[in-house]
């Protein structure tokens, strides 16, 4: 008999969030696990897909509201230190593995965007429930 290879696991990230201090730990997941031989397929919903407009590649230093000084700082930090962008991350781990970042197609249609109006990085618009299928025996799942 020969040896059957262990299947690939899976990690699920339904995105909804545009601020760096969302983007910036979703792509650092989302490369970590890419670099640990995981598929990752990510659905962009709303707020998380207008992240993904064309024009608006990595831009994100903005940090959500609530935060008081503490998000002034931490904006300040990742200037000064040349944090790379969410993007980069992301760029680098589709280079490297099993990336996938799909856009929601209602959220599409509410915000008046067409495919040609998003980052290369989006591979698809897709339904939610074509995503759910398709990750429905993730081993991981987040929501961000």
């Amino acid at each position: 008999m020969g040896s059957s290879a262990a299947p690939q696991q899976q990690m699920a990230i339904v995105l909804t969030e545009d601020s760096a201090d969302k983007l910036l730990p979703f792509a650092t997941l989302a490369s970590g696990a890419v670099a640990l031989g995981m598929r990752v397929d990510v659905f962009a919903s709303y707020w998380g897909l207008m992240a993904f407009r064309r024009g608006s590649e990595g831009s994100a230093v903005r940090i959500a509201s609530g935060h008081g000084e503490e998000g002034s700082r931490l904006e300040q930090a990742l200037r000064a230190k040349g944090a790379p962008s969410w993007r980069s991350m992301l760029e680098m781990a589709k280079s490297l593995g099993d990336l996938h970042i799909y856009a929601c197609s209602q959220s599409m249609e509410v915000l008046d965007l067409k495919k040609e109006d998003l980052d290369p990085l989006v591979e698809s618009v897709t339904g939610v429930g074509a995503f759910v299928d398709r990750t429905r025996n993730a081993d991981v799942t987040y929501f961000v």
